[in-house]
């Protein structure tokens, strides 16, 4: 397509900013903010990342002792709104069973079954 007076196409440049979302970790009445949040696409992707930082601090908890499920993750947007929570509690159980996750990377460990 030829343009007139030798205007090229415009291109915008500009890509649109992801959200960005902050991850407050409550502990009984103690907040410890997230100054620096991260961006990700949507609130699904802030959830699936606290979830995930949940089973690290519960990891951790589980390594050096302590309580395991009077914590939670509160995620605020960049207007500082909490738009959700994650609690210990329900990253450890469900249904009032210990929760399996999919990528738990303990299921692709070799088993010590004795062989005959």
């Amino acid at each position: 397509m030829a343009y007139p007076h030798g205007l090229g196409m415009r291109i915008d440049n500009k890509a649109k900013a992801m959200p960005q979302y902050f991850f407050h970790v409550r502990e009984g009445s103690s907040l410890s903010r997230d100054e620096e949040g991260q961006e990700l696409p949507n609130a699904d992707d802030a959830r699936r990342e606290a979830i995930n930082a949940t089973r690290e601090m519960l990891g951790e908890k589980l390594l050096h002792g302590g309580e395991l499920n009077h914590r939670s993750i509160e995620i605020a947007d960049a207007t500082g709104h909490v738009v959700d929570v994650v609690h210990s509690r329900e990253v450890l159980f469900q249904d009032g069973r210990l929760r399996a996750y999919s990528d738990d990377v303990t299921q692709s460990a070799p088993s010590n079954t004795p062989t005959e």
